[in-house]
């Protein structure tokens, strides 16, 4: 049960990566999950991946033989030099010594073959719910891609595999394209073949030279899995330009180490930005926290003095909070506790209600001043009045009105008692003593 009876719209996706004989080393490093970036590699799984094609020592035998052709072409070369008596050469390609069996190219020699599909297609399949053991689509793909290799590039395959260890089931492919070609002799009138040499040449293949035959190839190879080509973006290229129109972006295919390091880098930034946000925002709750706490405090100094059990001007501070002596105790949070929950908020919600008791304060005793200067005012004139009616009276009637002056000092005491008792905030503790000479003073 392989589900490739299912339709659906996968491509199968197919990659080239041009590769240098140098670089097996660190290839192999990499098949063996002993270098390279493995931090995509599930090392638990690593048994699991297959070899399709060659020997272990592939790459080993690969370098001998590109070791083979180098010397068998200089030994060629110089052999040819020396049936053509051409001394002076001979002694120059000493010199410079055996030449790579391939032409300069920005791909190198070699190819590097990657084959797969979306992971979401390998796991769609269901051999595992009706126990079938392995994933059948997995092996039908394997062994379509190692017919599809040999059937393309035969011999040259030297090296298949598949990873079970990764994202999603792939095959990795080396193609060491062996190419015998003939040398023409230089300066001749009527070219002909002098030698011939073994060089590395991948273009003698014609699905690496044609890229789109190459998707074509894979496109209908694995057509019976229900897989279909990639988009066939290089012709929309090519349609877009002949009528004129706006072209597709062509795709680059990043190779994967770099892929991987610049998704790496990407969310490193993603995580740092994130970081940042999260402290801005811990930093925003905290000032939010403390601005309800200092809200509340503030509050529950004023449900306090308004319930009566705290109290203002304690130690003859107008601005001192105090607990009530008698007063009950309150629901909230005491003096201390509000203190340290908001340090902030309560000394401004002592400073609000200082302030608002010091102005009350203030114009009681403003009022009172007024009022018993007055009182003071007109006592003073009704007693001036009294003087003066008195010296028309007999003796007998000015004796009575002496003693009803000697009166006048303890209304005077009662009226100062009044006013220091406003002015000290309506505290009888406070009430200014009265001069013992206000009586002479009469």
């Amino acid at each position: 049960m392989d589900g490739s009876n299912i339709q659906t719209d996968y491509p199968v996706v197919l990659r080239f990566e041009g590769l240098y004989p140098h670089q097996l080393g660190g290839y192999e490093a990499h098949r063996l999950r002993k270098g390279g970036d493995l931090g995509h590699v599930n090392c638990s799984r690593s048994d699991l991946n297959q070899t399709l094609i060659g020997s272990e020592d592939w790459a080993a035998r690969a370098l001998d033989e590109i070791a083979e052709m180098t010397a068998d072409n200089f030994a060629a070369e110089l052999a040819s030099l020396e049936k053509r008596k051409r001394k002076k050469d001979i002694e120059r390609r000493i010199v410079e010594g055996p030449k790579q069996p391939w032409r300069s190219t920005r791909h190198g020699p070699m190819r590097e073959v990657i084959l797969t599909v979306n992971k979401d297609w390998f796991d769609g399949d269901l051999s595992a719910f009706f126990g079938e053991g392995e994933n059948q689509r997995e092996q039908r793909f394997g062994e379509l891609a190692k017919e599809w290799l040999i059937d393309s590039f035969g011999e040259d395959v030297i090296h298949a595999r598949a990873d079970r260890d990764e994202l999603a089931y792939h095959v990795h492919a080396v193609i060491m394209p062996r190419a015998k070609v003939e040398i023409a002799k230089p300066k001749a009138k009527v070219p002909t073949a002098s030698a011939t040499r073994w060089m590395l040449q991948p273009s003698i293949h014609p699905l690496i030279k044609d890229y789109e035959a190459a998707q074509d190839s894979v496109g209908q190879w694995f057509s019976e899995l229900g897989l279909v080509r990639g988009e066939r973006r290089a012709e929309a290229i090519r349609n877009a330009r002949k009528n004129g129109q706006e072209t597709p972006k062509r795709r680059y295919h990043a190779k994967t180490w770099k892929w991987r390091a610049e998704q790496e880098l990407r969310l490193k930034a993603e995580a740092e930005a994130l970081a940042a946000e999260r402290a801005e925002l811990d930093e925003r709750t905290g000032r939010v926290v403390e601005r309800e706490d200092e809200a509340e405090t503030v509050l529950a100094v004023a449900e306090g003095i308004a319930s009566g059990a705290f109290v203002l001007g304690g130690d003859n501070d107008e601005s001192a909070l105090v607990e009530a002596p008698d007063a009950p105790p309150p629901e909230g949070s005491a003096i201390e506790d509000l203190r340290r929950r908001s340090a902030r908020g309560f000394t401004r919600a002592v400073g609000i209600f200082g302030r608002a008791w010091s102005q009350m304060i203030g114009q009681a005793r403003r009022n009172a001043d007024a009022r018993v200067s007055e009182a003071m005012d007109q006592i003073n004139r009704a007693d001036e009045v009294l003087v003066e009616a008195t010296l028309q009276l007999p003796a007998e009637k000015q004796s009575q009105v002496a003693r009803i002056r000697q009166s006048i000092p303890a209304m005077l005491r009662r009226l100062k008692r009044s006013e220091a008792t406003l002015s000290s905030g309506f505290d009888e503790t406070r009430a200014e003593r009265s001069d013992p000479g206000d009586e002479e003073k009469l």
